[in-house]
């Protein structure tokens, strides 16, 4: 087995990566977590950055490869509704810009510890949802003030 990661979960890191490093450089404790489950782990406030999908095209007409297009999803569960609106808009801040795309391993043989090298720059495509989650009743506390930020995204080659 590699010890190196495929490139769509290079993009998901490189993504989790960028944000870790923004929020803790601006905000004090928000918990950045990969995945849903993880959201009721840890005390609020909480970004939950996850790969959704990808799409595949051809790169061109005649072309066997493809050009890969990536789904983000970011989760915000926020402890109030100012913070969920200025959360939203510090990340929406962050996305004007393209990061760099590291490419992970785990060479050093602990799979706690990654390693990574920069390999060029995830570039945002769209933003496709940016919007309140509204719950009807009995809503458990990680949910009251929760907001989904998706977007598209691609590494050219």
């Amino acid at each position: 087995m590699s010890p190196y990661f495929s490139k769509s979960r290079n993009i998901e890191l490189s993504t989790i990566y960028y944000f870790e490093t923004q929020i803790a450089a601006s905000w004090a404790g928000i918990n950045v977590v990969k995945s849903f489950a993880q959201v009721s782990s840890v005390a609020l406030p909480v970004v939950c950055i996850r790969l959704l999908d990808t799409i595949s095209v051809k790169k061109e007409i005649g072309n066997t490869a493809f050009q890969n297009t990536h789904g983000i999803i970011i989760d915000i569960f926020a402890k109030s509704d100012g913070q969920r609106i200025d959360l939203a808009d510090f990340i929406l801040s962050k996305l004007e810009t393209n990061w760099t795309y590291y490419i992970h391993s785990h060479t050093s043989g602990n799979p706690a510890v990654l390693d990574r090298v920069a390999d060029g720059k995830v570039n945002l495509l769209s933003i496709t949802v940016n919007r309140r989650i509204d719950f009807t009743e009995n809503v458990e506390e990680q949910d009251r003030f929760r907001h989904v930020i998706s977007f598209l995204v691609t590494k050219y080659d």
